[in-house]
């Protein structure tokens, strides 16, 4: 590969990352006018519609088992954004985008869990930089905050979503697996909302312009650029620079919203920031296995979430 497209894969991969980090505080600014499930409905709604050409391509190859996995996964991806989407009400943005994050040190700690096996010493030193940075960024006057704790089980479904993914990636094709996904958050968003809440009683033209920036954006061109990218750079290059996601968070959320952000938040993010970057570093060497191998690429190809890790 050339340095110029090396330069121009990173450069993308950046920008995937940028545009995840903006979901949080236009999150925020959504559910000032639409419920937390009306708002997913409709983002993720409009995301399966534009992966629906894609997804129709591969419809021949999707067989049932990789239906009912993208059904199951997708019920995952649903639990976590709407832990998220209900606890970013009541916690900052920035605070959203690091603890999300932290999928990523839960994911090898689950594997290890099911595997009954010791951490490395690379991951209990993750996951002790992660829960001092909670600690720094979090506590409040010797609780954590509700919006905080949701957030938190949010990053936990997360992991188990990309893990789910890993166990099915190498067999199911990539844009309808992701699609079936996508559409499965949609239809119990749309589901929950129609059933628990009441019907917003206007809505702004900016909040429609944001869901369909997060649609085409953050879904259908994250998607795009991941399937051009992953074939040349590596899974753990990629999570690197998806750090940046969190930290765009913050930005957009300092910058847009006027949120706070001392001396003890910035210590706390940069220890949950080393975290995330201690557990990209030793995922291909700590934590071996096939699940482990797989759940990492799997988690870059469908989602912040699916990460798509996102399909943030």
């Amino acid at each position: 590969m050339s340095p110029r497209a090396r330069i121009a894969a990173d450069l993308s991969l950046a920008a995937v990352a940028v545009v995840w980090g903006t979901t949080f505080p236009l999150g925020k600014l959504v559910l000032r006018h639409l419920g937390p499930f009306q708002y997913l409905a409709l983002r993720f709604g409009l995301a399966a519609v534009l992966m629906a050409p894609l997804a129709w391509r591969e419809r021949g190859r999707l067989t049932l088992d990789g239906m009912r996995a993208g059904l199951l996964a997708g019920a995952a991806l649903f639990a976590g954004y709407a832990l998220q989407t209900v606890g970013l009400r009541s916690t900052t943005a920035g605070n959203a985008g690091l603890i999300t994050g932290l999928n990523v040190v839960m994911i090898p700690l689950m594997l290890l869990v099911w595997r009954r096996r010791a951490p490395s010493r690379t991951l209990a030193a993750a996951v002790l930089l992660a829960v001092a940075g909670l600690w720094l960024l979090l506590w409040q006057g010797g609780r954590l905050g509700a919006g905080d704790a949701l957030v938190l089980g949010c990053a936990a479904a997360l992991a188990l979503q990309v893990i789910i993914v890993g166990q099915a990636a190498a067999s199911v094709p990539a844009a309808a697996f992701a699609c079936v996904q996508i559409a499965t958050v949609a239809a119990l968003a749309g589901a929950w909302a129609v059933a628990a809440e009441p019907a917003p009683a206007a809505v702004p033209a900016a909040v429609g312009g944001a869901i369909v920036f997060m649609a085409v954006a953050a879904t259908l061109g994250a998607y795009v650029v991941q399937a051009w990218v992953q074939r040349i750079v590596s899974p753990t290059r990629t999570g690197l620079l998806f750090t940046l996601e969190p930290v765009a968070a913050v930005g957009f959320g300092v910058a847009w919203l006027g949120e706070p952000f001392g001396p003890r938040q910035a210590a706390g993010a940069a220890a949950i920031l080393l975290s995330v970057v201690i557990g990209e570093l030793g995922r291909d060497r700590e934590w071996a296995g096939r699940a482990g191998r797989e759940a990492a690429p799997a988690g870059i190809t469908v989602d912040k979430g699916g990460r798509f890790h996102g399909i943030a």
